[in-house]
């Protein structure tokens, strides 16, 4: 026994005893930042920007405008698009995320982007934001209505009927300068005779453009609830 106290109180042992300790105790810490790391690292590589995407970022409608990107800008950005089909006129690449669904339609010569269209499922855990108005606060895609600004700014107004009913479509321009040369179709659900009308309907997808003529919308086979 009293072997044990001596070599307890033995002041080597003790420096031993704290240098394993202290050993331990920086192991837990570096493997719990390890996985905090790589936990971090995983979530970065399902976003925008990332080789491996899973998820569409919140606010991609801001940050890639038509006319300033290429198709290869956005290739290199998201990866290769699921589908992608030609014409002599334009180029049109589907790309699927877990959170939405997004169509991108170029032109042939110089690649450059004309249009984005974004569909998303109301998603709380990864929601996107539906390109507005300056003057509106951000909104996001399943909760977003056809504001007075929308109606106010339309230069776009058709309702037409689908296998599965009426949907509509209302296109308009942002007075604001930096953005005033774009375009914005929304589609919503419903037959409305006027414009009016359809006022605080619940926005279903979004495509800007920089050319009123050249948009596309996704029909519902081609969402998430087909």
């Amino acid at each position: 026994m009293n072997i044990l106290l001596n070599i307890v109180d033995n002041p080597y042992f003790q420096n031993i005893s704290s240098g394993i300790v202290g050993g331990l105790i920086v192991l837990a810490f570096q493997q719990f930042s390890d996985r905090r790391t790589k936990n971090r690292e995983r979530i970065e590589n399902s976003i925008v920007g990332k080789k491996s995407l899973k998820i569409l970022s919140q606010d991609f409608l801001y940050q890639y405008e038509p006319g300033k990107i290429t198709i290869a800008k956005l290739i290199e950005d998201f990866g290769q698009p699921q589908r992608k089909y030609f014409d002599n006129e334009h180029n049109n690449y589907i790309f699927e995320f877990r959170n939405a669904k997004l169509e991108v339609i170029s032109r042939p010569k110089d690649e450059s982007v004309i249009a984005l269209t974004v569909f998303s499922r109301l998603d709380e855990k990864y929601p996107i934001n539906c390109r507005l108005s300056f003057e509106e606060e951000d909104q996001i895609l399943g909760e977003a209505k056809i504001s007075d600004s929308i109606i106010s700014n339309s230069v776009h107004f058709e309702s037409y009927h689908t296998n599965l009913g009426y949907e509509t479509i209302i296109g308009c321009y942002n007075s604001y300068r930096q953005t005033k040369h774009l375009r914005y179709y929304y589609q919503i659900s419903g037959k409305f005779d006027t414009i009016e009308q359809a006022k605080n309907e619940i926005i279903v997808q979004v495509c800007v453009t920089e050319d009123s003529d050249i948009y596309s919308l996704f029909s519902y086979y081609d969402t998430f609830y087909n």
